[in-house]
């Protein structure tokens, strides 16, 4: 406490001071409470008699204290002179620490009876990429450990998928979403076939990650955010399409197609060059409209519109719009292009400290289905709603979170 003195904490020149006189009584109770060390510093002038009365305070002479055998929880007098303020405090603040560190530590007892001081847990930094998903996933994190007593620094839609990653690398960030299938362009030199399975690309990908970059992929949600093909749902129950071994069928039947899709994806053997070759059929030039970007908004609204009449899209599986349009993704359950699971990846030092984070959202990301992460997207994306409001009701109401 600084020169806290009858003769200068008087109700006439400074009644503000003396208004926070109980506050401050209260407060030193509460730290003395806990075995906190407790210091005053006085003006050149003064003597200990000057400080305002505490109650229920021991008041010990400056002359009379050894600072080799400070106890805990008793006042400290110092004589400060105004001109060596700086120097005084860091004293003071160097034999605290030297004699007490961490303030309220296990290695200083408490009152008989009092309640131990709470475990502080974090601060744990999570990060995500710039879009609605990953917003709405990134709170998820962020509520989920702020109830299990964390604390947190929110930095969700950090960037673009490699600053993101550059940042956890780093150890800027603690913990992101990332996608299982990424691990094909973060560990080169691989069949890049592997990510097309869910269960080997997850483990190829956690594997090498564990090993070479001490990173902890968790659990993955069952939704598989990849490029897959889409039409309308009234198109598809008037042709019985409900899959891509339907789709290839109504193909070979001479059913009428137009598909808009990116050129990188039409040319790509993981791609569209992949879904003909597996599920056989094939798309001739006229039925095709190629853009030269992967902008799925342009392609979904040729399709919900009809535009040049498309009837058919590439989309990324995990999309809102397809919610809102009321369309349809075609299942791929030969899994062609790489299969890209959302999950959440753990720096692994902070897996090591706190073992309950390997299993903290597990239950949470079993639950997020291809249409569930559709309808949570759609409420941020088309809805306008702040993603942890999103966040926050998706948790309520399925027991994650209390409200």
């Amino acid at each position: 406490m600084l020169d806290l003195q009858k003769n200068s904490c008087v109700e006439a020149t400074r009644p503000r001071c003396v208004a926070t006189i109980p506050a401050v009584r209260a407060f030193l109770d509460l730290c003395r409470g806990r075995g906190v060390f407790v210091a005053h510093s006085l003006t050149s002038t003064a003597v200990p008699e000057d400080i305002v009365p505490e109650k229920s305070s021991s008041r010990l002479s400056a002359s009379s204290i050894s600072p080799l055998i400070l106890p805990a929880g008793k006042v400290y007098i110092l004589s400060m002179k105004k001109n060596s303020f700086n120097l005084t405090f860091l004293l003071i603040a160097s034999l605290v620490l030297s004699l007490f560190p961490g303030c309220g530590a296990a290695s200083r007892q408490a009152k008989p009876g009092a309640a131990a001081a709470p475990e502080v847990k974090g601060p744990v930094t999570v990060a995500t990429m710039i879009d609605s998903e990953g917003a709405v996933l990134g709170k998820m994190l962020l509520l989920l450990l702020e109830a299990e007593g964390f604390t947190t620094v929110d930095k969700t839609e950090f960037g673009t998928p490699d600053i993101l990653r550059k940042a956890l690398e780093a150890k800027e960030v603690d913990l992101v979403i990332d996608y299982t299938g990424s691990g094909q362009y973060y560990h080169e030199g691989f069949d890049p076939t592997v990510w097309s399975d869910p269960v080997k690309g997850y483990e190829m990908t956690r594997r090498l990650d564990r090993e070479r970059k001490n990173l902890q992929w968790l659990t993955p949600a069952p939704a598989n955010n990849t490029e897959m093909l889409a039409v309308k749902r009234d198109f598809a129950a008037a042709n019985g399409i409900v899959d891509m071994e339907s789709f290839a069928a109504y193909v070979n039947k001479g059913g009428k197609v137009k598909l808009i899709c990116a050129q990188s994806f039409a040319d790509n053997k993981l791609g569209l060059l992949g879904y003909e070759d597996a599920y056989g059929f094939k798309l001739e030039k006229d039925q095709l409209i190629l853009l030269s970007s992967g902008n799925t908004a342009e392609m979904l609204k040729a399709l919900y519109e009809g535009i040049d009449g498309v009837n058919v899209s590439l989309v990324y599986g995990t999309d809102g719009a397809l919610d809102k349009m009321n369309l349809l993704a075609l299942k791929d359950t030969k899994n062609v292009p790489p299969v890209y699971l959302p999950a959440p990846v753990l720096r692994g030092e902070l897996a090591e400290k706190y073992p309950v984070l390997e299993t903290l959202f597990t239950p949470l990301f079993e639950s997020l289905t291809l249409e569930t992460l559709q309808k949570l997207n759609a409420g941020v994306a088309f809805d306008g709603r702040p993603a942890e409001a999103v966040a926050r009701d998706y948790l309520a109401s399925g027991g994650f979170l209390k409200k």
